[in-house]
């Protein structure tokens, strides 16, 4: 399904939908649950940015960066299959390992993803701009120790409930990109850009889906701020919208018809995006009515890991992932024939995108 504020849905019925509308793509936080837009990052490569030569921006945090730093290799389609591929088949000896083992798996992923030349492609592609959305964790949210880190993480949660501002206390936003200067400004929240190079792509995209207690923090990356680095959806889950990017169209490809703007948010529906702050954007979702039809009635997530034995999880993953060329097919054939300007939900207003993809997929 197409969800599309106001400017841009008035565009797209005015002109189509094409790649030089878009100025922007953006990368949602949320771990497995990216399996089941895999295929439409397939299309968007192989055929929607076919040829890009104007120069575009990604924005990412957590998975989000690991998808969009695909993009910005010399074969973003070889490194799409192994990160897919990398990602269902990690397997652990037991159901819960240590952060140090996740995070050596997540470590090991990016090293097959990028292989040689990959994180020298990423930092000075001249075409795809990245943009990893990582934070930095203030005193007691620096820990490794669980005692210190857990009730460090309950604070923060807590003073986020009363204001999402009240987190420049207790977390830095650093947003590593490639070029001379970044092409996203944030309005809330501390921000500090730091510039991506050779050495540090790896390092701010393993950051950038560091989950605190799930995996070990990523000490200062090269060229950064001295610290811990962590999970960039902590600050940016499903970002706010709330940041400025180059003129253009911003395309965000989500596994979800609704944005959270950041982690402690996910109960506080007030607080996701509305319709009136996706005037530029159009959104690409599966539609929950295809959501139902999958094994369990789920996208995936974490909690399979400890749920499912590994053959299970393999083959719910798997079945996800071949489900998914519907939904790339869908969006392939809209904008190929110019249906999409007839299909394409319109949000405006204070209008909540969730309830509009429910009410449109009854």
């Amino acid at each position: 399904m197409i969800l599309a504020g106001a400017s841009a849905a008035q565009r797209v019925r005015e002109e189509g939908l094409s790649q030089g509308q878009i100025s922007t793509l953006v990368g949602a936080s949320g771990g497995p649950k990216w399996l089941a837009i895999s295929q439409l990052d397939r299309v968007l490569m192989r055929e929607f940015f076919r040829d890009r030569t104007a120069p575009i921006v990604t924005l990412g945090s957590s998975i989000g960066s690991f998808r969009n730093m695909c993009y910005a290799t010399s074969n973003p389609l070889e490194a799409l299959e192994k990160l897919e591929y990398g990602y269902i088949n990690q397997t652990y000896a037991t159901d819960r390992p240590t952060p140090a083992e996740v995070t050596a798996a997540g470590e090991q992923i990016l090293q097959a993803v990028l292989g040689s030349n990959g994180a020298r492609e990423v930092a000075d592609n001249p075409v795809w701009h990245s943009h990893f959305v990582t934070v930095r964790g203030r005193g007691p949210l620096a820990s490794e120790k669980k005692m210190v880190l857990a009730p460090a993480l309950l604070a923060s949660a807590l003073a986020n409930a009363v204001s999402r501002r009240s987190l420049s206390a207790f977390w830095d936003r650093v947003v590593f990109h490639s070029g001379e200067q970044s092409g996203i400004a944030f309005d809330h929240l501390s921000t500090t850009n730091t510039r991506l190079s050779q050495d540090n792509v790896c390092a701010s995209v393993l950051a950038s889906g560091s989950i605190p207690l799930v995996m070990a923090g990523v000490p200062t990356p090269q060229g950064a701020p001295a610290g811990n680095y962590r999970d960039g959806g902590i600050t940016d889950y499903h970002f706010d919208l709330g940041f400025k990017h180059p003129e253009g169209l911003v395309l965000y490809p989500h596994f979800f018809p609704y944005m959270v703007p950041g982690w402690f948010d996910k109960s506080f529906r007030w607080r996701w995006v509305r319709g009136g702050a996706m005037q530029n954007v159009i959104l690409v979702a599966p539609s929950p009515s295809w959501v139902a039809k999958l094994p369990f009635g789920k996208i995936p997530d974490r909690d399979d890991f400890v749920k499912l034995t590994t053959e299970e999880r393999l083959k719910y993953w798997h079945s996800v992932v071949d489900a998914a060329k519907s939904v790339a097919e869908d969006f392939f054939e809209m904008w190929q024939t110019g249906a999409i300007a007839d299909e394409l939900i319109e949000v405006g207003g204070d209008q909540a995108p969730h309830k509009l993809a429910l009410a449109m997929s009854a």
